[in-house]
């Protein structure tokens, strides 16, 4: 799975699945395209020719839905430090009239429309609690469109009356793209890595169930554990 990004921290690097293809004797295959909105980041993956085993990815696809899911529950939860800077404070004012009228509600949540977009799939979300899919193709996050995404989006570049002081944005989705080149036996050890990462991981996971169920050679058949492998990715701490 090779990934590049159109917009992001950088280009993708040669992840775990094309080495195993360079070395199992399998060649590029599949293109799948991943987009994540308000950033906006489009990610383009191509599978070598084991992929083609897997006859449907709504699986797979899934999978992706909740890692993306739990990667905006861990920037809420931090107010972004998880990924990057902590998102500015407040200002006085705005910050005791809000204490007045929504006590408890932490930065970039009021009504919480946007963190249960984000984290739940919930309204103003695209294609809701599992994403807008087509055979090939992803898409998740904030529908630009709607009420939520332009809020999202004032937050995501620093724009409106919120900023007209403050000018550090407080981006409600952050990652990192970057694809660490690790074998499969590091998936599950849990640690801080890339989304970019845990997603090429979470697909080869998936791949590698898929040769294994085929039949398409020895490679991890008698060690390989399919729900183990895929709970340590699906557990990371991503950035």
């Amino acid at each position: 799975m090779a990934l590049s990004t159109k917009y992001g921290s950088g280009r993708g690097t040669l992840s775990v699945a094309m080495s195993d293809a360079r070395r199992g004797g399998g060649q590029p295959g599949r293109m799948f395209t991943m987009r994540i909105e308000p950033a906006p980041t489009e990610i383009q993956a191509r599978f070598e020719q084991w992929a083609d085993l897997i006859d449907n990815f709504d699986p797979v696809f899934d999978d992706v839905v909740k890692l993306f899911h739990k990667h905006e529950r861990d920037q809420f939860r931090t107010q972004g430090k998880q990924t990057g800077p902590r998102w500015p404070k407040l200002s006085p004012k705005y910050a005791a009239w809000k204490r007045k009228h929504f006590p408890g509600r932490p930065i970039l949540v009021r009504t919480g429309a946007l963190r249960g977009a984000l984290v739940r799939g919930g309204p103003g979300s695209i294609g809701g609690k599992k994403g807008l899919r087509g055979d090939r193709w992803l898409e998740v996050g904030i529908d630009p469109g709607s009420d939520v995404g332009k809020y999202a989006v004032a937050h995501q570049f620093a724009r409106g009356p919120a900023y007209r002081k403050q000018r550090k944005p407080r981006p409600p989705v952050r990652w990192d793209p970057s694809v660490w080149d690790k074998g499969i036996k590091q998936v599950g050890k849990g640690g801080t890595v890339p989304l970019g990462t845990a997603i090429a991981q979470l697909f080869q996971v998936h791949i590698i169930r898929a040769r294994k169920q085929a039949h398409a050679d020895k490679l991890f058949s008698d060690r390989f554990d399919f729900k183990k492998m895929r709970r340590g990715v699906m557990r990371l701490k991503t950035r």
